[in-house]
């Protein structure tokens, strides 16, 4: 056993595909052998939640605190700069395999009632690699308690012009708002993206310019892109969620951007903007797609 768990291969076509079963991870993804998110060696714990599932929240919450049904809830404080509880708690659990093809695969895991989250939840992740159309990744959350559950999701790829500094990419963002950050980068105020200098809705380069930014996302679905001459590669990732946030990978060297597809904005535990509350028996369902193709 390694440190990221059992590691799974998949192919099809010209995509290659390594999952490991810690945190349902995607360690590496690559289109005719260019990487399209950063990989992380499966023998090592990787940095900056490489690839990572982020369940029952996304992002922070902040303080590691939040109240529901007038009940108030203490999480582990893991990112001691900002005081906050940060993507969930399944990141570093080990991810069962439940199925397994050349081009599937399909990783469950239970999460029990704790004292700061006492609620029940089965998961399932879906790795699916497509000649066409790249790799898709469904996750399903489903409520296994008696009491509705409050919940987010998210998953932490680090896109990635095969390895190119993202200075030198040009990037493509469908979103028109963005949250400023108080002092410990917990969102304050929507913005206009035009506002904040982080207007990437019409295609221009990244330059030195550092973000880690929560987009707000107009209609679903929508479709981000990279795009790094040089490598004449195009990088897109395509998804149905609200929110999506942005960093520039400074922790990686700056090699390529987190992209991370979101149900709910940081600290919705709190702020309740777009927090689901799932019923029981009842599921909630995030999909998401990277591929890659020539830049002309």
């Amino acid at each position: 056993m390694q440190s990221s768990g059992n590691t799974i291969l998949l192919a099809a076509g010209d995509y290659r595909a390594q999952i490991v079963s810690v945190g349902a991870g995607l360690a590496e993804l690559t289109w005719q052998g260019k990487h399209l998110v950063i990989p992380h060696n499966p023998e090592e714990m990787p940095l900056a939640h490489l690839g990572k599932v982020l369940i029952p929240w996304p992002n922070r919450i902040a303080n590691g605190c939040y109240q529901y049904e007038g009940q108030d809830y203490q999480l582990p404080i893991n990112e001691h700069s900002s005081q906050a509880a940060i993507h969930g708690l399944l990141a570093w659990r080990d991810w069962q395999i439940e199925a397994l093809t050349a081009t599937r695969a399909t990783l469950t895991l239970f999460l029990p009632p704790s004292y700061g989250y006492p609620f029940t939840l089965m998961s399932q992740v879906i790795y699916s690699l497509d000649a066409e159309t790249g790799l898709s990744v469904t996750i399903v959350s489903k409520n296994r308690g008696k009491q509705p559950a409050p919940y987010g999701v998210g998953i932490h790829p680090y896109l990635t012009c095969n390895l190119a500094p993202v200075d030198d990419c040009m990037l493509h963002l469908p979103a028109k708002q963005v949250f400023a950050v108080d002092t410990q980068a917990n969102p304050t105020t929507l913005y206009p993206v035009e506002e904040m200098d982080l207007d990437y809705s019409i295609l221009r380069t990244v330059g030195d310019k550092k973000i880690d930014h929560t987009f707000r996302t107009h209609g679903s679905p929508w479709e981000m892109q990279m795009i790094h001459q040089q490598q004449a590669l195009s990088v897109s990732l395509f998804s149905d969620q609200p929110w999506l946030q942005v960093y520039s990978g400074e922790k990686l060297n700056r090699q390529g951007l987190a992209v991370e597809p979101m149900s709910c904005p940081p600290n919705a535990f709190n702020s309740g903007t777009d927090l689901i509350l799932l019923k029981p028996e009842e599921q909630h369902q995030l999909f998401f797609n990277i591929r890659g193709k020539t830049a002309g």
